[in-house]
């Protein structure tokens, strides 16, 4: 008889091992033509564990903390990819803080969407807020952060996935 892993841990492996893989691109200074694969990669796997989560976890489905809002916008941008297969980033002049190595004189952001028209706390709505016009890696690493204090909450279906020694931490 073999077990069946656990999905939820996959997906979040499969989150952070395509973040890293954004970096590595971003550090090379790959133009946004290659740079697109991984950012969809995230956010692909960030909105697997989202909706997942708000299956699993009432806590979650009920949070409108910052990093919720953020995946209802990460939301709009996979749907965009997905159904429309939309350029969804652009590379902008200046340096943004805080500055990576290897220094970049541009920065990679999402792209601007009209805002909807009378409608509020619509992932296009939430789009518009927190990741249009904002560097690609700023929402990455909210994305990372938000993941962390889900996994770090208790009772928390991402803390399956800690370490003993983790799991006791407060």
């Amino acid at each position: 008889m073999t077990t069946q892993p656990d999905m939820l841990q996959i997906a979040l492996q499969g989150f952070h091992t395509a973040r890293v893989r954004y970096y590595k691109q971003l550090d090379g200074g790959h133009p946004e033509e290659q740079l697109i694969v991984p950012t969809i990669e995230v956010i692909y796997w960030a909105c697997v564990l989202d909706e997942q989560l708000e299956k699993r976890d009432p806590t979650y489905t009920q949070s409108m903390d910052y990093g919720r809002e953020v995946m209802q916008g990460a939301r709009f941008s996979r749907n965009r990819a997905t159904h429309e297969l939309l350029m969804l980033i652009k590379r902008t002049a200046g340096l943004q803080v805080p500055v990576r190595v290897p220094l970049r004189l541009e920065e990679i952001v999402w792209l601007s969407v009209d805002p909807p028209q009378g409608e509020e706390r619509t992932q296009r709505w939430y789009y518009v807020r927190h990741l249009a016009d904002k560097p690609v890696r700023h929402t990455i690493d909210t994305i990372a952060a938000w993941f962390a204090e889900v996994q770090n909450r208790p009772h928390s279906p991402l803390r399956a996935g800690l370490q003993p020694s983790e799991a006791s931490a407060p």
